[in-house]
């Protein structure tokens, strides 16, 4: 960046208009994409344009019409394990992600050519701003850019997904974008501002295939760097592996080849025009006229079929609209037309519905939607067009997907609204959005299916939010981790709607017209009138707006149920003062009361992974409960029964109230009732003329006959009970009767008639699922059995209070109770499904809706049935058995698929219920033995008889083969089937349907076959492969299931087989203390996740799967980012690179004349590490003498031959070591003798000298002058060697000069002339590891020193002296060791006189530069000896063996004499401050000398 230049400025602008163009191609799948962006710089300063872009490659990039330059960063090609990586790297692409997702990552930068001017507005911009679509000039300075941006794109990870090309995919081919609610995938598409909250107006050009016989054949002539891949198989063909330019690779009809492509995208359809260039493409055009984010851009293309919905209107509403009426147009793939018909038949009237109640349809005057195959969600959002998927159509023949279809479908007109029109200012207002479109939907499908459905789905919703609410994030944090997991959004979608319904009841209440509803069209009419920034929402302005529409504060209602996390629990107790008249009511909040102890809920399996990302992205869940406060609804229904309404205000967790009391004449309800059921018996008309006092208050009033109550078995209450129903002041209360609260309300001490009461004459749903929820918490009794069959009887009530009172009566078939309830099940079975007079059942009629629930729900409540022993009765097991053998189905308008599977489930249950063998139940006759035997073989094979009935005429969704499944799961668990894991591996390869391999690898997950290594290892291998995105992201919901069960230790095991030989005898091995505490310690997060990591820490199999996967570049990013998130749990991370290079060869030297030697690498190759040399490469004291006053350490004598030290892996400074960067290999070999000091000898003076020059606390020197660690030693010599004559550097020999040594060790000292062996009695100490030096860099050769062995010594020797090294050997060969140990027992070389061969010596510098010069050729002539092995280790010297070619004594070798003559390239070097050296010249090329310093 230039200085002075500011960042914001150099790179602010807006984004006014895109336009995109699009080639699709099918075979080979590709894209090549254009893209025109208008921005309008902020600043004179523009300099730099950043767009977001990801797996495109840019071509050509062009602002103002100039080319300019650009930097590209594509995450897909870094969000994978790079290679050298592994799965303890993953670290690295896991902070990459989060810095993309963050936007602190730059993907596309352009640089704004120099030659482009940044202008000021000028009047005739105006102009070209409206003809261009756009008129937001006025807002800035500057005339707008172009930037043309030329790509292509190749790799599908994320963005565009292509269905039906696969090898084997029987299915149409077509491809769709993916538009998941958050920012991210439009830029995998083509270059936009991706994040969220930048909108522009779109022009979308795209062009296609004609046909699918176009769209399936090969490009004429494909790019050169195009890769070439096999042709699809969009329909059945004859052979996929062909891959002939002259056949057709596709076994196509003309008919099939003739099928028309369309394709279908946001917005307005401009144009749909052949190709004038290639008459098999067309182009189709579209403009987005309203400003949408770039992930609201939709486009789909295929061989998709018009269905007009708008004829599903009614005509009067035709006429009444006019031209506003909206079109809805849908498209699906070939043959399920009428499937959408049936499915979507609705949508025009909620359009209608919609526009008239809020605001008018935000787009153009047309809806379309697309089902398409393999979305990896129920819909998907954009601008004026919803993509469904497939899963949602269901033919009309079928009843269960009904309710869950329509939800999603008009969910998705409403996100028109809610969703695309109006976005999130940021992640605290994403549940203003998920709740307001849900409000929206929950609304109209009241009118569509009725008070009482909405009224009870709302009460289930809240049950289960009460449930949830638990450790969960507010509504305002929650959006931060909606991508976390799916999980996630479910909560926000059930508790942002339910926030928004309490919210819209209280402001009814308080206004009495206005709630949430005219809350969103006041929000939608200002983002139409640009009231709304953006139209963007956030907290902050829609409180703002429900306050002014309510008329009322809000505040602290946003404070507690949108900031704030968990829900309120109360406790009532009413009390009737007779006196006052009045009841005192008592009500307490106990969710943050400490003085009750509540039993922490235990974490499951499936929320261990929510939980755990939770935490590892900064939550931390409130342990306080705060009090709620508000107005809270009393309905007291009195004994004339009458209800009276009482507001009371909660403003504290204890709250105490009197309300007054009404009615002054108590029970005359029962007087009435009694009257009624007298004149019922007596057969006289209560509602004539004749019984005034007589009328039916009560549902559930069936059965008053004697004859009836004697047939039914009917029960009534007690007289005793009658006389307290007598004495009460009131019927019944209730506690929140409006839903203004989501909560869960506890009313003490209301007896159970009072209930009963509330069930009979309260038309509400929700009172009358309140009482059979209390009812179902009490012990099974004939009464209770008695007034829920009634219940179950009486047509009036709804049909899911219906079904849920039969789940209740199961509970009365107890011994205890003569089964009272089993007897009433399967007589209400044989009153309504059975021929009259029969017990067989009568041919099915599924035309009644409420009829076919109820004609499940009894069944599966006789399943629940349990005897003594825990095992269901013969008689519940032959009933279930004949209703499924015995079912007709003929002359049945509706399929009876999935009534069947409700029958397999119930049969299940029952074989389930035998998990108590027949060996414990000993009282079990031989009969009934043979009856449970007949009955599991029956129950087997009728089970078995529709899973393979289902592979011959497939059922809707293959609804038989995924219930045969979970049937077999829950059979293995219990033991009642044998364990056989290849029964669900058949069914998870391609080629079945995605709901299948699904269920079979949950039931596979469930049966603890995870950590086998080859469910492993395949479990992973489908998951990175597989492309379809819906059938990925379902697998990793089952690998969250996996994990979870690991780290919670619900992992099943099957029991071990019982030892025959003991008679069936079980020894079970108590459980001790510590696995106690770790079971326990596994219910909570914490411990959860230390198990997690306990068990998976060693278990490789995992991490190579795991690793392998994260390789993968079929994954999306989404994918890769829950898998990083999963390693993260049990991986621990390491900030390493392991490079993987090969094995490096010896170096062979030759000489090819005119003093010149070629070096190159032979084949032997090396396998032992090379040690950097210590001593070149790092400043080191050689030895650091003892103090006087502290003798040295007696040197223990060894027990046997030991191998010399491995020196210290310490690094070498390459630039400080002479020898660094020569690839020749000078071996430099001294030998050390230990002997005892002696002041004759004029070395031992010259090292004591030096020994006292150079204290042990000096300070470190110079990189220059840095010594080695130790002396430089190479060979050991396990015999003594004689002594060689060494040459002096005139090359005149020298005496040999002998030095007695003592019979105890002494401490190494100066090297002698003539080297004397040591006796074995005190072996030599062993020296500090000696380097070798392999390259050389300079021209000098530091030789350092040996280091001091500290040995025993009398009290009056002199402290020990470090021992000087001997002159060098030089020795070419092709180099094993880079640092080899060193060899004790050697001498120093010595020249003729008896002196040291060059040592520098100074106070702080303890090394000896050796200067050599020596010939190319002697040097490979030298090379070529090879020298002789020698023992390992060895203390005597040995006399080197002469072989005439090579000096007398190797460690003195005068290198200056050749034949007698001096050499011209070796020379002495005397000066007169330091000692003689000694040059040696080498030729060595200066790109053979890394390291060196260019001089």
């Amino acid at each position: 960046m230039e200085d002075g230049l500011d960042e914001g400025s150099a790179t602010a602008f807006t984004v006014l208009k895109q336009k995109l163009e699009l080639d699709i191609n099918f075979a080979p799948r590709l894209v090549k994409g254009k893209t025109t962006i208008d921005i309008q710089p902020q600043s004179a300063d523009l300099r730099w344009i950043h767009f977001n872009a990801r797996q495109i490659k840019p071509t050509s990039i062009k602002v103002a019409g100039r080319t300019a330059t650009f930097n590209y960063s594509d995450l897909y090609q870094r969000v994978n394990l790079r290679p050298g990586t592994g799965i303890e790297q993953f670290h690295f692409p896991k902070n990459r992600l989060q810095r993309h997702a963050q936007g602190t990552e730059d993907e596309l930068v352009i640089n704004v050519p120099d030659n482009v001017r940044i202008r000021e507005l000028q009047p005739e911009d105006d102009a070209e701003a409206a003809a261009a679509g756009f008129s937001t000039l006025g807002e800035g300075k500057y005339a707008p850019l172009k930037v043309e941006i030329e790509y292509v794109l190749e790799n599908f990870r994320d963005g565009l997904h292509f269905a039906g090309l696969e090898d084997g995919d029987n299915r149409y081919p077509h491809a769709y974008t993916r538009n998941p609610p958050f920012p991210g995938a439009a830029s995998c598409l083509f270059p936009c501002i991706d994040d969220g909250n930048t909108k522009c107006i779109f022009e979308v050009s795209v062009r296609y295939p004609r046909t699918l016989g176009d769209a399936l054949c090969k490009a004429p002539a494909p790019a050169p760097d195009a890769d070439v891949q096999t042709q699809p198989n969009g329909v059945p063909k004859a052979d996929s592996v062909m891959s002939d330019a002259e056949d057709d690779p596709l076994d196509l009809t003309e008919e099939e080849k003739a099928i028309e492509m369309s394709v279908v995208c946001s917005g307005e359809l401009t144009d749909d025009i052949p190709d004038p260039t290639n008459a098999s493409r067309k182009t189709a055009s579209f403009f987005v006229s309203v400003p949408v984010l770039p992930q609201h851009i939709g486009i789909v293309i295929g061989p998709f079929q018009h269905v007009d919905l708008s004829e599903y209107r009614d005509m009067s509403d035709d006429e009444r609209l006019g031209s506003n009426a909206i079109r809805v147009h849908a498209f699906c793939l070939p043959g399920r037309e009428d499937e959408v018909r049936n499915s979507a038949m609705m949508l025009a009237k909620t359009l209608d519905s919609f526009t008239e109640r809020y605001q008018s349809y935000p787009f153009e005057k047309a809806y379309k939607l697309a089902f398409v195959d393999d979305l990896d969600c129920d819909t998907t959002h954009t601008a004026s067009f919803s993509i469904c998927s497939s899963r949602l159509l269901f033919p009309e023949n079928i009843w269960e997907p009904l309710e869950s279809t329509t939800r999603a479908l008009i969910h998705a007109v409403a996100s028109q609204w809610i969703g695309v029109n109006v976005t999130a200012a940021n992640s605290s207002a994403h549940w203003i959005i998920v709740g307001g479109s849900w409000f929206m939907t929950e609304w109209y499908l009241r009118d569509l299916f009725g008070r009482n459905d909405h009224r009870y789905r709302q009460k289930e919703m809240m049950d289960k939010v009460m449930q949830m609410d638990n450790r969960r994030p507010s509504l305002c944090d929650l959006g931060e981790y909606l991508t976390l997991d799916p999980a996630e959004r479910e909560f926000m979608e059930l508790k942002a709607v339910l926030v928004l319904s309490i919210l819209h009841n209280r402001l009814l209440k308080q206004s009495g017209k206005n709630g949430v509803d005219r809350c969103l069209y006041r929000l939608l009419f200002n983002a139409r009138n640009e009231k709304l920034p953006n139209a963007a929402i956030t907290t902050e302005s829609f409180l703002d707006i429900c306050e002014k529409v309510g008329h009322q504060k809000l505040d602290t209602f946003f404070n507690q149920w949108v900031s704030g996390a968990g829900c309120p629990t109360f406790e009532c107790f009413p009390l009737f003062n007779k006196k006052k008249q009045v009841i005192q009511l008592t009500i307490r909040q106990t969710q943050g009361d400490p003085s009750i102890t509540k039993e922490e809920r235990s974490l499951a399996a499936e929320d261990f992974m929510r939980e755990a990302k939770e935490k590892a992205h900064g939550f931390r869940p409130t342990s306080e409960w705060p009090a709620f406060v508000g107005p809270m609804t009393i309905r007291i229904h009195e004994a004339d029964g009458t209800p009276y309404e009482h507001i009371v205000d909660i403003n504290s967790s204890n709250v105490k109230v009197e309300i007054p009391y009404n009615t002054k004449y108590k029970r005359l309800k029962r007087n009435k009732r009694e009257k009624e059921r007298v004149a019922a018996a007596q057969g006289l008309d209560a509602s004539g003329e004749t019984q005034e006092d007589v009328t039916f208050y009560s549902l559930g009033d069936l059965f008053q006959s004697n004859e009836e109550i004697d047939e039914w078995r009917i029960s009534d209450w007690s007289p005793e009970d009658e006389q307290k129903m007598e004495n009460e002041a009131y019927e019944w209360i209730r506690v929140d009767a409006d839903f203004e609260w989501i909560c869960r309300a506890n009313i003490n001490d209301m007896p159970s008639y009072m209930y009963v009461s509330q069930l009979q004459q309260d038309k509400d749903v929700v009172a009358q699922c309140e009482s059979i929820q209390y009812l179902a918490g009490k012990e099974g009794h004939k009464l209770i059995s008695s007034i829920l069959t009634k219940t179950l009887m009486d047509p009036r009530y709804f049909w899911k209070i219906r079904a849920l009172a039969a789940d209740v009566i199961s509970q009365s078939a107890k011994p205890s109770c003569d089964m009272v309830g089993l007897f009433h099940l399967r007589k209400a079975w044989s009153e309504l499904f059975c021929t009259p007079g029969s017990s067989m059942t009568r041919s099915n009629d599924f035309s009644d809706r409420s009829s076919y629930m109820i004609q499940k729900a009894i069944p599966k409540a006789i399943s629940r049935i349990r005897g003594p022993d825990g095992k269901a009765p013969m008689e519940v097991k032959g009933f279930l058995l004949d209703v499924i053998r015995y079912n007709d189905n003929r002359g049945n308008d509706f399929s009876d698929d999935y009534y069947l599977a409700t029958l397999m489930r119930c049969l299940s249950d029952c074989l389930a219920s035998n998990r108590q063998d027949l060996v414990q139940n000993r009282t079990m006759s031989i009969m009934d033995e043979m009856d449970e035997m007949e009955f599991t073989k029956k129950a087997l094979e009728e089970l078995g008889r529709h899973q393979r009935l289902d592979e011959w005429i497939p059922t809707y969704q293959n609804i038989y083969t995924t219930t045969a499944m979970e049937c077999a799961t829950k059979l293995m668990i219990v033991g009642v089937q044998s364990l056989e894991a290849s029964e669900f591996l058949q069914y998870t390869r391609i080629g079945n349907s995605d709901i299948v391999r699904i269920k079979a690898w949950e039931s596979l997950i469930r049966l603890g076959t995870f950590q086998k290594p080859s469910v492993l290892k395949y479990f992973f291998h489908d998951l990175q492969s597989d492309p379809s995105p819906y059938y990925r992201a379902q697998l990793l919901r089952v690998l969250d299931l996996a994990i979870g069960q690991i780290a919670v230790g619900d992992v099943f095991v099957p029991a071990a087989p019982k030892d025959a030989a003991m008679g069936g005898l079980v020894i079970e091995r108590e459980v001790s203390q510590t696995d106690r505490e770790s079971e326990l310690a596994r219910r909570k997060l914490d411990g959860a996740l230390r198990g997690l990591k306990t068990d998976l820490a060693a278990n490789e199999t995992l991490k190579k799967a795991l690793e392998q996967a994260l390789r993968s570049t079929t994954l999306s990013a989404s994918d890769i980012a829950e898998l990083l998130g999963f390693a993260s749990f049990f991986v621990v991370s390491k900030n390493e690179l392991h490079v993987h290079r090969k094995l490096p060869r010896f170096w062979k030297a030759q000489h090819v004349g005119n003093g010149r030697l070629r070096f190159f690498q032979g084949g032997r190759i090396r396998t032992l590490p090379f040690r950097p040399p210590q001593s070149l490469g790092r400043k080191q004291s050689v030895a650091q003498p003892t103090p006087a006053p502290q003798p040295p350490q007696p040197l223990q004598a060894p027990q046997a031959p030991q191998a010399p030290p491995k020196p210290p892996q310490a690094p070498p400074a390459p630039l400080a070591t002479p020898f660094g960067g020569m690839k020749v290999k000078l071996q430099l070999k001294t030998k050390t003798v230990a002997t005892p000091p002696s002041s004759a000898s004029p070395m031992n003076t010259a090292s004591g000298a030096a020994a006292q020059r150079t204290p042990s606390g000096s300070a470190p020197p110079s990189a220059k002058e840095r010594p080695p660690a130790s002396g430089l030693v190479i060979k050991k010599e396990s015999t003594p060697a004689p002594a060689s004559k060494p040459m002096s550097p005139a090359g005149f020999p020298v005496k040999k000069t002998h030095t007695p040594t003592s019979a105890s060790p002494l401490p190494r000292s100066t090297p002698v002339a003539t080297p004397v062996a040591t006796p074995k009695a005190s072996p030599a100490p062993t020296s500090a590891p000696a380097p070798t030096s392999k390259d050389a860099t300079t021209h000098k050769m530091s030789v350092s020193k040996p280091s001091v062995s500290k040995s025993a010594a009398p009290p009056n020797a002199a402290p020990p002296r470090p021992a000087a090294s001997g002159g060098p050997t030089i020795k070419i060969k092709p180099p094993k060791h880079r640092l080899g140990p060193e060899q004790p027992g050697r001498e120093p070389s010595q020249n003729k006189e008896g002196k040291k061969i060059k040592i520098k010596n100074s106070s702080n510098k303890k090394s000896r530069i050796v200067k050599l010069r020596l010939p190319p050729h002697k040097l490979a002539a030298v090379a070529s000896r090879t020298p002789k092995p020698r023992p390992a280790v060895s203390f005597k010297k040995r006399k080197a063996e002469d072989d005439g070619n090579r000096p007398i004594k190797r460690q003195s070798t005068d290198p200056s004499m050749r034949n007698g003559v001096k050499n011209p390239k070796v020379k002495v070097e005397r000066t007169n401050d330091t000692p003689p050296r000694l040059l040696l010249k080498l030729r060595v090329g200066r790109q053979n000398l890394p390291g060196m310093k260019q001089k």
